[in-house]
């Protein structure tokens, strides 16, 4: 299965799940602490148990859309947006918010969302545990998957900006097929000035040019997005580090995807690349055997899809390389877990996705011109419990608390945390999670084929 519709097969996820979402557990769900049973023999009464409660795990945020507020949503309608990251309940409050279309390819203007951090005097209210930022910023370019929008990865851009970061989403001109011409537009458009500017409709010029530090660009992007910032990441001198998220892509062995452009034959891989999986696709679906080591490959090393089959061949194409790479997979996780779909998702997948995001960023983009930053973000990328660095910025859903919502629904919220937590038990025990990366300042390079049993060490 290629890259499908990202509105369609949540909502058949979500019908097919209606009668079992809520279903009684015979005992009590722990998604956040240790497994059960650690390694049962696949068919085993201990692996179905097992595999129950991942599955369990993996529908947990649907029982979260359902008990939240009214309020927050059009009524009679399945919330689709996590209505917690509407730009508008914190534009020039936790970060500044603008709206711009670029010039394209196909001169067509591409949509887009510019989010900036907070400088000194530009916001009030700042919560606590948030700082400020004086430009030039570094900046992220995020691009959406197939049959989807730039909004379903607020939670990204506005933890990212959060961070320090100038992020830059865009809305495909088309569903399908555009994704590497309009995302490689928009990488252009970031980099031109007033004195360079680009030619077509909408805006000739970044418009925040002068805010930008041009040494220190990346790209991220989810599933079709996601092979468009491995291509785009590796072809384009300008772009320093990328994070796929469920799609790091192999791009010199069995390249699928149709992008609108494709790998050419003498691309060099040059950039550190993040990937971040998922145990599934769009259903959650039983696994009734081990899929490592994987008997088929039918994702052209994708790393999605209903059967068994290596998630890895991007991860060990860069690996391979020489290059700095690292491969997540979310224990529980589904393709939904990086977007805010009202389907089948986990409840700690996000927090994971934002603390690895912004770490590799912190290592590989702010790292490569601060020492001591890119010191804190390997600790953090290497480190056996996960600290509160992305928590901090974590205001998406959770749990809602009536008792505490006061006059604003917004402060009812309790969202899932994993600051203080063990990183293996966010971990898929179905997939291997790996990493092989350079210790700052240094030629050291510390490897694990399996993080979850041995670490990154």
């Amino acid at each position: 299965m290629r890259s499908s519709c990202l509105a369609t097969a949540a909502l058949l996820a979500l019908g097919s799940l209606g009668a079992t979402a809520h279903a009684a557990e015979p005992k009590p769900l722990d998604c956040l602490g240790p497994v059960q049973h650690e390694s049962p023999a696949p068919g085993s009464a201990e692996w179905q148990q097992r595999d129950a409660d991942n599955m369990a795990c993996a529908r947990q945020r649907i029982d979260d859309f359902a008990q939240q507020p009214a309020a927050l949503f059009t009524p009679g309608k399945t919330p689709a947006l996590d209505a917690y990251r509407n730009p508008a309940s914190h534009a020039d409050k936790r970060f500044r918010y603008t709206e711009a279309s670029t010039p394209s390819a196909s001169g067509k203007p591409i949509a887009v969302e510019i989010y900036r951090p907070c400088a000194a005097g530009t916001c009030t209210g700042m919560p606590a545990g948030l700082k400020t930022f004086e430009p030039p910023y570094p900046a992220v370019v995020i691009v959406h998957g197939g049959y989807s929008s730039k909004r379903l990865h607020r939670s990204a851009a506005q933890v990212l900006a959060e961070a320090g970061y100038m992020t830059i989403a865009l809305e495909t001109t088309a569903p399908m097929g555009t994704h590497g011409p309009d995302a490689q537009s928009v990488v252009d458009w970031v980099f031109a000035t007033p004195k360079a500017p680009l030619a077509g409709d909408g805006t000739p010029f970044f418009p925040h040019w002068d805010q930008l530090d041009v040494r220190m660009v990346g790209i991220a992007g989810h599933s079709q997005g996601g092979s468009t910032a491995s291509l785009i990441g590796q072809a384009d001198k300008r772009i320093g580090a990328i994070v796929a998220w469920d799609n790091l892509t192999a791009l010199k062995t069995g390249w699928v995807d149709k992008i609108g452009m494709d790998p050419p034959a003498d691309l060099a891989l040059r950039t550190p690349a993040l990937g971040i999986g998922a145990d599934y696709y769009f259903k959650v679906v039983p696994t009734t055997e081990a899929p490592e080591p994987a008997k088929v490959n039918t994702q052209g090393g994708r790393g999605r899809g209903g059967e068994p089959h290596p998630k890895d061949p991007g991860y060990q194409e860069l690996k391979s390389a020489g290059m700095d790479t690292m491969l997540v997979v979310l224990r529980a996780g589904t393709h939904l877990d990086f977007s805010l779909f009202g389907g089948p998702a986990s409840r700690y997948g996000e927090s994971v996705i934002n603390y690895y995001t912004l770490a590799w960023f912190d290592r590989y983009l702010k790292g490569a011109h601060d020492p001591a930053l890119a010191a804190d973000a390997f600790r953090r990328l290497t480190a056996p419990t996960f600290d509160d660095s992305a928590d901090r910025h974590n205001i998406s859903q959770g749990m809602y608390d009536q008792a505490v919502a006061g006059d604003s629904v917004l402060k009812g919220n309790r969202p899932y945390l994993v600051g203080g937590t063990p990183v293996r038990d966010r971990l898929s025990f179905y997939y291997q999670s790996r990493c092989a990366i350079t210790q700052p300042g240094r030629s050291v390079r510390v490897a694990s084929e399996d993080m979850r049993a041995a670490g990154c060490r």
